[in-house]
C-alpha cells in the first residue's frame, strides 16, 4: 500500500485515508469517491440514507426488542447490559438487474418423470455489501431506499464512522450475477428436480453505490456476551443475538408462562 498511501482526492487535492483491501475510497473532506484500482473516478451514483435514530432511540429499541418475543428469557431486559454501541455507514451496491432464465428439466419426486421447460422473468434490486468476509446479514437487511439523498458527509454524524468498499461496482455486479442465478434456480427447484438446461440472460439497467447507516450494540447476559443490529433509519431489528432460557425451575415456569399466555 507503499504507493496507494500517496494518492490524493481528485476532489479537493486532500490525501486519502487508505487501507489495506479498501478500492473504493470516498474522501473524508468533501465526499469525492475514487476508484484506486483503476486510478479513475468513481462515476456510478453515490447516495447516502440518513440516520434517524440516535443512541438514545436505539437503546429504546434495543429494550422493546429484549421484552417482546417468547422465546427471550423473561428476565432479559432487566437483567442484560448494554457494554458498548457503534454507528456505522456501511457501503453497499444496489444493483438494478432484470434476467431471463430459459430452463429445461424434469419433476420426479412424485414419481414418474414430468417435463417441465419454460422461461422465468424477474426483476432485482440486488443487494451486495461492499466488504469482503462480512458476516452482515445482507439477505435479512431491507435497504430503506425511499430516504436516499445525494452522498453528503453532513449527513454522517461525528461520532459515526463509515467504511470503503473493498471492490467496486464491476464486481459487485459480477457477485450480484452469481446470486440471482442461485435465487432463480432456488426458485425453479419447486417445480423441477433435474435440470437439463438453465440458461440465464442479464440485463442491467443500473448500479447504485449506497452508504446506509446500522447500529451495533454488545450487551451481556448471564455472563454471556450478544450483540443486536438495528436500521438506524427505520428503527427496525435486522437481526439480536437471543440468549438461551433461564436453566432453573423458575426461569423454566416464568418463560413457559410467558409463551403461553405472552
Amino acid at each position: 500500500m507503499g504507493i496507494a498511501e500517496k494518492v490524493k482526492c481528485e476532489g479537493c487535492g486532500a490525501p486519502l485515508d487508505l487501507k489495506a483491501g479498501e478500492v473504493v475510497i470516498t474522501c473524508e473532506y468533501c465526499g469525492t469517491a475514487f476508484n484506486i484500482a483503476s486510478g479513475e473516478d468513481f462515476f456510478i451514483k453515490h447516495s447516502i440514507i440518513p440516520c434517524n435514530y440516535d443512541e438514545t432511540k436505539c437503546r429504546e429499541v434495543v429494550k422493546h426488542w429484549m421484552a417482546s418475543g417468547g422465546i427471550k428469557p423473561t428476565n432479559l431486559p432487566a437483567a442484560s447490559k448494554i457494554t458498548d454501541m457503534g454507528l456505522t455507514f456501511l457501503p453497499f451496491y444496489v444493483v438494478h438487474t432484470n434476467v431471463t432464465t430459459i430452463y429445461d428439466g424434469v419433476f420426479t419426486r412424485t414419481g414418474g418423470q414430468k417435463p417441465r421447460n419454460g422461461q422465468m422473468h424477474r426483476e432485482y434490486y440486488w443487494k451486495i455489501l461492499g466488504r469482503r468476509g462480512s458476516k452482515f446479514p445482507t439477505k435479512e437487511y431491507e435497504i430503506p431506499l425511499r430516504g436516499k439523498e445525494d452522498f453528503n458527509l453532513s449527513k454522517i454524524p461525528p461520532t459515526a464512522k463509515y467504511l470503503n468498499a473493498e471492490f467496486d461496482e464491476k464486481d459487485a455486479e459480477d457477485l450480484a450475477r452469481v446470486e440471482i442465478q442461485d435465487h432463480q434456480k432456488f426458485l425453479l427447484s419447486q417445480q423441477i428436480d433435474q435440470f437439463n438446461k438453465f440458461d440465464n440472460d442479464f440485463e442491467t439497467e443500473d448500479i447504485e453505490f449506497v452508504h446506509a447507516p446500522i447500529w451495533r450494540i454488545d450487551y451481556t447476559y448471564n455472563k454471556g456476551d450478544y450483540q443486536v443490529l438495528v436500521d438506524a433509519t427505520t428503527g427496525e431489528v435486522i437481526r439480536g443475538d437471543i440468549p438461551p432460557p433461564d436453566a432453573s425451575v423458575g426461569g423454566f415456569f416464568s418463560d413457559l408462562k410467558k409463551s403461553i399466555f405472552g
